[in-house]
């Protein structure tokens, strides 16, 4: 009996754990949302800029994106980022005005195609946000549980587990390839009759972006602050733990 309660508790405080850890990425992401990824950041970082100068001539539908300013560069980022965490709304009224070889432009940032895309984005935040949601009283009431058969957290055994678990995704993700991982998700996750991938000639969207990219840099920074979250979470668990132990 002892062995199958040190059993239980071994996987319930692995579940909460884990729990706890996809909600801290869960919150990095959206603390990280509030300030459009960091895109002003990354926009040096990745000299979007000249990026833009090189690719935003060649597109074969659009025009005028390079003779916009890193202001406006911006702006449209952040309309995107707006959108697509408001179910998809406004998507089409992405536009952008410039004067372009001395006439007066004015055209919507995005095609069908990726109005079309972009809503699956949404549709794909709107389903994250449910699955938080759901995951939030779930982590609560194992925290209760827990605490109520007073279980014991054995923290060498579960965060190393919860290392190999997380570190083992990492090695594989970087063994496999970030630009092949990236890409296979997509694949699985978006309708097969809508197209995800676009050339830089064919898309401001993905121009601005500097995809895939961008998506490698904001995915590291969500990695990270999401661990240092975690990290502060786990503080607050021991000094909780400590809390009902002197109680």
């Amino acid at each position: 009996m002892e062995r199958q309660n040190r059993i239980s508790g071994d996987i319930g405080w692995f579940a909460l754990l884990m729990a706890l850890l996809l909600l801290s990425l869960g919150a990095a992401w959206h603390a990280l949302a509030k300030i459009n990824y960091g895109f002003s950041l990354w926009y040096d970082v990745l000299d979007i800029g000249e990026h833009i100068d090189h690719y935003g001539p060649q597109n074969r539908y659009k025009q005028g994106l390079e003779a916009l300013s890193r202001q406006q560069h911006e702006g449209l980022f952040a309309d995107i980022v707006a959108a697509v965490h408001n179910h998809g709304q406004g998507l089409s009224d992405i536009s952008y005005t410039v004067i372009y070889e001395g006439k007066h432009l004015h055209d919507s940032l995005l095609r069908q195609p990726e109005v079309i895309h972009l809503q699956d984005v949404a549709n794909l935040i709107d389903w994250l946000n449910q699955a938080l949601l759901f995951l939030l009283p779930v982590a609560l009431l194992l925290m209760l549980w827990l605490s109520w058969k007073k279980m014991p957290l054995r923290w060498k055994r579960q965060l190393g587990v919860l290392s190999v678990v997380v570190g083992g995704g990492a090695l594989a993700v970087m063994l496999i390839g970030p630009k092949a991982v990236f890409y296979q998700l997509h694949v699985w996750i978006f309708p097969d009759k809508h197209q995800w991938f676009f050339y830089y000639q064919e898309s401001l969207m993905t121009t601005l972006m500097h995809a895939p990219q961008l998506f490698g840099l904001i995915a590291a920074a969500i990695a990270v602050f999401g661990l240092l979250l975690f990290a502060l979470v786990l503080l607050l668990v021991r000094r909780w733990l400590r809390t009902q132990a002197g109680s």
